[in-house]
């Protein structure tokens, strides 16, 4: 009944303490057994409600065959423990053949005195029929009782109201918005868990039959019911439903409970209100008792009691039949959908879909189930299970409610990305239930994946227009947000999202502030890194509060984003923060995207092999789940990573057949990205002709996807110097610093031109100048805590310093290159520290002839790997080792080769500093 951690229950002068394990009657201390004080706990918690003898035997002695007396005696213990109270000792009544019921009136508190609930003596409440099936006398009685009750209810209503009528038969307008809370499981057997949700989809489709009402969205509800007080007796207090009512916007409240046993022949009780959110006051109240084989015809009974309550128009025979079709056909397909619907709206997907593949195992021919398994699926990130299980349940729905086909086929052309069927379909829908603006909020999310933003703007316009309560909900913010976003509009994207907080906390609606707060924080990421971290820490708060573990690696992935050019190594817990909530409830794309997230900042700290494994995980997990971007995207990093071992033909296949799948989806920003790889591949090979067609197809790309092309320009400048353009270079270097400032890794963009800028003014021998640039491209490789571009720039500055005669930096710098170089795995960059500090040990006449060596051994290395340009790179070092040493013979023939070689294959930059 409640879910304090510590609770204090009090009834007829005795005060109960579970967790304190204690019971006192003013201040004297009752003592009972262990077993007699778990009896009475479990009969107090349950007042008012027949609590069974087969659920009193699994609770008290678990997985142990107990005889019955033993139950009888500690139920005996109890009632003479509570003897010579004001109430006379009668507190718990026998029901015969089914258990024992606590029918004094409860109070339970919090320790700090605040009331949780109060259950009235169960005998106030007409509960002796609890029980059983009543009979025609009992029935009518009880029906007379609830008639009474309703006329006091709408007085008291009507006079709280100033005077407004508002008596539950009045007529009600049609279109109303209706919240199903989750029905409350009165046996606390998690193996009767699956009934609410079961009986609360069942009567959902009841109710919407027709579309003269509207039913909330589950999730919404459930955003609002964690934090709603709990019903009293079964109902909301006025003031509980004047606050639902402003945070949902909700007409009706429907609210239950059950009590059931695990037997199916065993009667299961269902006590279920229906109260205007609009007028505080409860138009209905009534209990079905049936069977679980029953469950269908008693939410039709149901469904029927509430639609005639709200003035809907009964169902003709063809919906009956319609709606007959949509019931699960036997009590194990209703328990597995139940339990999966649980699993769902727990976020736990993977138990869900193994609960749904039985579902789909028990009836193939039951559409709903088809449709469930597919948002499984797609939760766990598997596309293509997702869209087989979408199209079957299209394939089935034919003899489904219209608004519920419908909405089967607009998920199944979603999922198979067929957005103009999909768009059509959620039209039609919207036309047939024109009181629901679910359809039309689906409608935005078709809309801008098909990435048409301006069609979804013009669907927000029209569910504004709507007037209240839709024009306040921050779902329309929200999705003005999203559309910012797919502009690349950061301040419009902000401002919506503040917005939508502000209109979220106006109705309470804590989950859409959550939503709003982790899109706010990832619009200020760039402008105002401060104001984003606390608002993504505050949402990453809030998503744990509400047990939303996608939410939490949404939060936690964000905030890697924000700290990656900064704080690398917190970056990197954020990211495998979001692993490990991707994992917890298998969610196959976030954990895939956190793996990428996790090999970039790996591969930035120089763990080249770390990396690849990262990457080889994301490849796997696309595969698996049919994800084709996600293939392109792992097949270009992959290739990436492989090529600080060797450019091999292999390698430039994988990063075509990479932009082929770009191409085959249409992402251009993914296809530019892949075309950039290439032609960094195509240029170490020294094949730049290719290199330079590769580049400028990824900067056609980057502009097709209107985002900054500064990677790919940067990319495109390394061809040109290698080819010995300066003009060009110095024109696209100077492009790139403007377009950094756009990027959210401006530092390490910064450091790549100063690197590029500093070489060039040491192969002019301009050493004040590049050693200006080798510090600032130092400071920025820093900041950003990339540790191998740390590592190249104090080399390089080493070698200026040594130039410079100042001996003492160089020293420094050196100690710090070979410091950074020992944690390295990335060839690439550790060929270019090696380098440089071969050619410094030349310098020494001492170690001249070991550094020849080694430089000679590093061009051999890079040759086989297919590295041309490191080749002549290490030769031209090897070149200036020969000079100062005064080997001016063999200096003179390797500067022919070195020549001739340059000249060959196009290294234009090589051939001037060498002629």
């Amino acid at each position: 009944m409640n879910d304090n951690k510590n609770p204090v229950y009090r009834f007829g002068g005795f005060e109960l303490q579970p967790q304190e394990r204690r019971l006192l009657r003013g201040s004297e201390v009752i003592t009972l057994t262990p077993k007699a004080f778990d009896t009475l706990t479990l009969l107090v918690e349950r007042a008012g409600h027949v609590v069974g003898k087969e659920d009193l035997l699994d609770a008290l002695w678990p997985g142990r065959f107990v005889l019955e007396s033993n139950l009888t005696k500690h139920i005996s213990m109890l009632r003479k423990a509570l003897e010579g109270s004001e109430e006379g000792g009668r507190f718990i009544e026998t029901v015969p053949k089914l258990g024992y019921r606590f029918v004094a009136g409860v109070i339970c508190e919090q320790t700090d005195g605040q009331t949780i609930f109060a259950a009235p003596p169960a005998d106030s409440r007409s509960q002796a029929a609890a029980s059983r099936i009543p009979d025609r006398r009992t029935a009518l009685l009880v029906a007379l009782a609830v008639f009474a009750a309703l006329i006091v209810v709408a007085f008291a209503a009507w006079f709280w109201n100033g005077g407004e009528p508002v008596f539950p038969w009045s007529k009600r307008a049609p279109g109303t918005a209706v919240a199903v809370f989750d029905f409350d499981n009165l046996t606390r057997d998690g193996k009767l868990g699956w009934i609410g949700p079961a009986f609360s989809e069942m009567l959902g489709t009841q109710m919407a039959q027709g579309g003269q009402l509207y039913l909330l969205p589950a999730e919404l509800v459930r955003q609002i019911s964690g934090r709603a007080p709990q019903p009293d007796a079964g109902v909301f207090s006025p003031q509980t439903l004047a606050d639902l009512r402003r945070q949902l916007a909700v007409d009706y409240v429907v609210t239950g409970s059950y009590f059931a046993s695990n037997r199916p022949e065993q009667p299961v009780r269902f006590d279920i209100a229906i109260q205007d959110a609009r007028k505080g006051m409860t138009v209905l109240a009534l209990n079905r008792t049936g069977t679980l084989q029953d469950l269908p015809s008693l939410v039709a009974k149901v469904g029927d009691d509430l639609r005639r309550t709200l003035h809907v128009n009964p169902q003709t025979r063809t919906q009956q039949k319609l709606i007959a079709n949509a019931e699960p056909p036997s009590i194990d397909v209703m328990r597995r959908i139940g339990f999966a619907l649980d699993a769902l709206h727990r976020y736990d997907s993977a138990r869900a879909k193994d609960e749904l593949l039985q579902a789909v195992a028990d009836s193939p021919d039951y559409a709903p189930s088809y449709t469930y398994l597919a948002k499984a699926w797609s939760a766990l990130g598997y596309d293509q299970k997702a869209i087989a299980a979408a199209k079957q349940a299209a394939a089935l729905a034919s003899g489904l409610p219209e608004t519920m086909r419908l909405a089967i086929e607009a998920q199944s052309y979603k999922v198979q990305s067929q957005w103009a069927k999909a768009i059509a379909t959620l039209q039609k829908l919207a036309a047939v239930a024109p009181n629901d603006p679910e359809p039309q909020f689906e409608l935005v999310d078709v809309f801008l994946a098909s990435g048409q933003a301006g069609e979804a703007q013009n669907v927000l316009v029209q569910l504004r227009d709507r007037g209240e309560p839709q024009a306040s909900d921050p779902r329309l913010e929200l999705g003005e947000a999203r559309i910012a976003s797919a502009r690349d509009d950061d301040k419009a994207q902000a401002d919506h999202a503040r917005r939508a907080i502000q209109l979220a906390q106006a109705r309470g609606a804590a989950g859409l502030e959550v939503d709003a707060q982790l899109i706010l924080g990832g619009a200020l990421i760039v402008s105002d890194p401060k104001a984003a971290g606390a608002l993504l820490n505050q949402a990453l708060a809030g998503y744990n509060h509400f047990g939303n573990p996608r939410g939490a690696a949404a939060a936690h992935r964000q905030l890697g984003i924000l700290l990656s050019n900064t704080q690398p190594k917190p970056a990197i817990e954020e990211f495998r923060q979001s692993l490990v909530q991707a994992q917890s409830v298998g969610d196959r794309n976030g954990m895939a995207a956190a793996y990428a997230d996790l090999a970039t900042m790996i591969w930035d700290t120089g763990d080249r092999d770390g990396s690849e494994a990262a990457t080889e995980n994301v490849l796997r997990i696309r595969r698996e789940t049919g994800d084709v971007a996600g293939q392109a995207w792992a097949l270009a990093a992959l290739a990436i990573e492989q090529s600080d071992e060797r450019a091999s033909d292999e390698i430039i296949s994988a990063l075509r057949e990479a932009a082929a799948l770009d191409a085959s989806i249409g992402s251009h920003a993914h296809r530019a990205f892949s075309l950039y790889s290439l032609a960094d591949i195509l240029r170490l090979r020294g094949q730049f002709v290719q290199a330079q067609v590769a580049c400028a197809d990824a900067l056609a790309e980057y502009s097709r996807a209107k985002i900054s092309p500064a990677d790919a320009d940067l990319e495109c400048a390394e061809i040109s110097l290698d080819r010995g353009d300066l003009p060009t270079v110095e024109t696209t270097l100077r492009r790139v610093r403007e377009e950094a400032t756009h990027t959210d890794h401006a530092r390490m963009l910064s450091g790549n031109v100063d690197i590029i800028e500093g070489q060039i003014a040491i192969g002019e021998k301009r050493w004040l100048d590049a050693a200006r640039l080798m510090q600032s491209a130092y400071s920025n490789y820093l900041a950003a805590d990339v540790r191998t571009g740390e590592a190249v720039a104090s080399s390089l500055l080493a070698l200026c310093y040594s130039s410079l005669g100042k001996d003492t930096e160089r020293s420094a710098a050196l100690r710090r290159a070979a410091e950074l170089r020992t944690a390295m795995t990335e060839r690439q960059e550790i060929i270019q520290v090696d380098i440089a500090r071969s050619e410094l040990q030349g310098e020494s006449s001492n170690s001249a002839s070991q550094a020849v060596t080694e430089l000679e051994s590093f061009a051999a290395d890079a040759r086989a790997r297919q590295w041309p340009g490191w080749a002549l790179e290490a030769e031209l070092a090897e070149l200036h080792v020969l000079e100062k040493a005064g080997q001016m013979a063999l200096a003179a023939s390797l500067r022919a080769r070195i020549a001739e070689t340059a000249r060959s294959q196009g290294f234009g930059w090589v051939l001037r500093r060498v002629t």
